[in-house]
């Protein structure tokens, strides 16, 4: 037995026409189409709820990551001073 359960829902009369005319066409029940179109609408409504995370947490991780790199800088710039230095020496 399935796990289902049946809800009523209102929708306008020209709403309910588009999905009528689409369902006939693609060939699908009305059960399906309404199921196929809640789990789309979740889905991408979820993808853009990550997407806003991401964004947030990447804006507050910015004055960290620019400190970061700068010392990575630092680091690199100290080292090919001493790098420069020895071979001039080896000359």
């Amino acid at each position: 037995m399935e796990n289902k359960k049946e809800i009523k829902v209102k929708i306008s009369k020209d709403l309910l026409k588009d999905v009528n005319d689409y369902i006939k066409y693609r060939r699908v029940t009305r059960d399906k189409f309404i199921n196929d179109a809640l789990s789309h609408f979740l889905c991408e409504h979820k993808r853009i709820e990550l997407r806003e995370k991401l964004k947030k947490g990447y804006i507050e991780m910015s004055d960290i990551n620019l400190e970061l790199a700068h010392e990575g800088l630092k680091c690199d710039s100290y080292s090919i001073q001493i790098y420069e230095k020895c071979l001039v020496e080896c000359e």
